[in-house]
């Protein structure tokens, strides 16, 4: 699977058969344990198939609840070759893929991704990376996108000031996504917009979109040209926010985290009409946040039962009191021949004002979370790195 088998991690000391599980020993001292139908539903022999191809032709309803392994062994290669004995079926597992699937508690938490939690702190220091390197170094470009995956933003520096690369730049991350927007969408200073974001105005910490069923994910800001004064980004960790408000006021979290919102955009010249019901956070199977939405300028009324609404009121109010704190948003200036790429589905973006000279010419496209981890998934299979078998979070999706 790409990863070195000689690390200790992936080398495999000895095998024991207990018939119904298979006890595996690791050079590191680690001990798994593999139950034999669980290994006879996932054998990766070419009669069987793999899940990652889709090609499976075996049925978990053609094995049989009481199967047993009549045989274990290491091999040639430093893996597994086990025979059942209900039908004599053999299979072969790779050392590293069987330690990257390990059930242990240990090997879970390993497998499971954990945010780096971010605040005013890190301002003048954020993560950042150069735009030609990446182009044409993978593990340049997959450090890159590593921090954006751990931060949720990153700061990309000499990138061309060219209106018709902006594509190309936001590719580092996958293919684009196209909306009502299109691909990719200019936004300039226009004192009559119809989209706020072309106004010069300040805009608060928000997400993009959260009216969508997905919203955008990874977006790239790329500064053609940057206002000639103000117009500096705002980034605001929603994950910390979320843990924050957690700790602070467990039953403000609960709401917040069970009962919907409505979020709207109706856009008649152009016959869109968009509206979705979702938590402003959404938890994964740990009850971690895996995701935020919320955009304050476009949540409709509180449409619950009578009793919850001014208790949702008030754990809204509280969070955007923490959202609207200064003390909780990152300021980072991004010049002309800049791009900022970012988690929209984590973390909150805003503006400062900026001078309504017409000088400020800014691009903007996205691309799908899934397709950033996949991204992400094959340069680190490709370097070798595990981070290739990390769980990441599912997103703002409810």
């Amino acid at each position: 699977m790409g990863i070195v088998a000689t690390s200790p991690r992936f080398t495999i000391n000895h095998v024991d058969n207990r018939s119904d599980h298979l006890d595996v020993a690791w050079a590191d001292g680690h001990q798994s344990r593999f139950d034999a139908v669980w290994l006879r539903h996932t054998c990766r022999c070419d009669a069987c198939g793999t899940y990652e191809s889709g090609i499976r032709p075996l049925r978990l309803t053609e094995i049989p609840d009481d199967i047993a392994l009549s045989e274990a062994g290491l091999n040639g290669d430093g893996g597994v070759d086990v025979v059942w004995s209900s039908d004599g079926h053999s299979g072969r597992f790779d050392a590293d893929w069987l330690r990257s699937t390990c059930n242990s508690p240990a090997e879970r938490r390993r497998r499971r991704w954990t945010p780096t939690l971010w605040g005013r702190e890190i301002e003048g220091r954020v993560p950042e990376a150069d735009y030609a390197v990446c182009k044409t170094d993978d593990d340049a470009r997959l450090t890159m996108l590593e921090a954006l995956r751990d931060y949720g933003f990153v700061l990309l520096r000499n990138v061309p000031d060219d209106p018709e690369v902006t594509a190309e730049i936001a590719a580092l991350a996958g293919p684009l996504r196209v909306t009502n927007y299109g691909s990719v969408y200019d936004f300039t200073y226009q004192p009559d917009a119809l989209v706020y974001g072309d106004l010069n105005v300040k805009l608060d910490p928000h997400c993009d979109e959260p009216y969508r069923q997905a919203p955008p994910s990874i977006t790239c800001f790329h500064f053609v040209r940057a206002a000639s004064t103000g117009g500096a980004s705002t980034m605001t960790d929603g994950f910390r926010l979320g843990d924050e408000m957690r700790e602070q006021d467990p039953e403000a979290f609960k709401l917040l985290s069970t009962v919907p919102l409505t979020h709207y955009r109706r856009l008649l010249k152009t016959g869109r009409d968009f509206r979705m019901r979702a938590p402003v956070f959404s938890l994964d199977e740990e009850r971690e946040v895996a995701g935020i939405r919320l955009n304050d300028r476009g949540a409709g009324p509180i449409d619950a039962d009578s009793e919850l609404v001014r208790p949702m009121l008030r754990a809204l109010r509280k969070l955007e009191a923490m959202l609207f704190d200064e003390a909780n948003q990152v300021v980072v200036p991004v010049g002309s021949g800049e791009a900022l790429f970012f988690n929209n589905q984590r973390v909150l973006h805003g503006r400062t004002e900026f001078a309504p000279d017409g000088e400020r010419y800014m691009r903007t496209c996205n691309v799908e979370l899934d397709e950033f981890y996949s991204t992400l998934r094959m340069l680190a299979q490709q370097q070798g790195r595990e981070g290739a078998f990390m769980n990441l979070p599912h997103g703002a999706l409810t």
